[in-house]
């Protein structure tokens, strides 16, 4: 296992969940209590959601921006940077590493 990336990831979530919870104070004037009058499943659900739509909202941006790349590096008259960089769009749309 990779340590560093643990400690990474670690590190990223606690900084996300500090400003969310700064967030919600700003929006609601108060930290989330648990035992608040909402349905904390649905709200969760709701959440899952919004975070579906934005992965596939990333997903077809990336996808727009490797297909642009694609059609620019066609116009490129040297063969192996033509490979290179189609192998690292490969990568980029969940190829094979090198």
């Amino acid at each position: 296992m990779n340590k560093k990336h643990l400690e990474d990831s670690i590190h990223v979530f606690q900084v996300i969940a500090k400003e969310q919870e700064e967030k919600g104070i700003v929006k609601y004037g108060k930290p989330l209590d648990p035992l608040d009058d909402y349905d904390w499943l649905d709200m969760a659900a709701e959440e899952l959601v919004d975070g579906f739509k934005y992965l596939v909202a990333e997903k077809k941006n990336r996808q727009h921006i490797v297909n642009r790349i694609r059609e620019l590096i066609m116009l490129q008259e040297s063969g192996w940077i033509k490979e290179e960089i189609n192998s690292l769009l490969d990568m980029l749309e969940g190829g094979t590493k090198k």
